[in-house]
């Protein structure tokens, strides 16, 4: 987590010293590097998690804690009960989640035909980084729109 978390200022620090330098989009070593830190931070949490709670079984271990006090008074049909839960409702939200984003993917970035494909950076033309402005439909409205009607 520690690593994760230092890796990801030392890319914060590498894009400061490009966009002073207004190569930060055109840097391919900088925007590999910052691709496959995306899931850093989702993994870095995680890392976090599960060491504090591997850390909690030791207490039990070194005899400050018998095990049989550290066990949940519950029984097999509530943990599995809850276990399907979890499991249904992780599966929904991760569901929606991808299928929203392939539905982003799939529509990509508005260009507009009549002028040239936009560059980004910093004082230059580019595309909205709005992700709900990359998918036009009915049941998601941009704020301060009319609802439209569905005649």
């Amino acid at each position: 987590m520690v690593g994760l978390g230092v890796l990801m200022i030392l890319l914060g620090l590498w894009s400061l010293l490009l966009r002073r330098g207004e190569r930060m989009f055109q840097s391919r070593a900088f925007l590999r590097m910052a691709m496959w830190m995306g899931p850093t931070g989702l993994i870095a949490i995680l890392a976090g998690w599960f060491t504090t709670e591997i850390g909690r079984q030791p207490w039990v271990v070194y005899g400050l804690q018998r095990t049989a006090d550290a066990v949940t008074p519950h029984g097999v049909p509530e943990l599995a009960l809850t276990l399907g839960l979890f499991i249904v409702a992780y599966l929904f939200v991760f569901g929606v989640g991808i299928a929203y984003m392939l539905r982003l993917v799939r529509k990509g970035p508005v260009i507009d035909e009549g002028k040239h494909e936009p560059q980004g950076g910093p004082g230059r033309e580019h595309t909205p980084a709005r992700p709900f402005s990359a998918v036009e439909d009915d049941d998601v409205m941009a704020p301060n729109q009319p609802a439209r009607s569905r005649s």
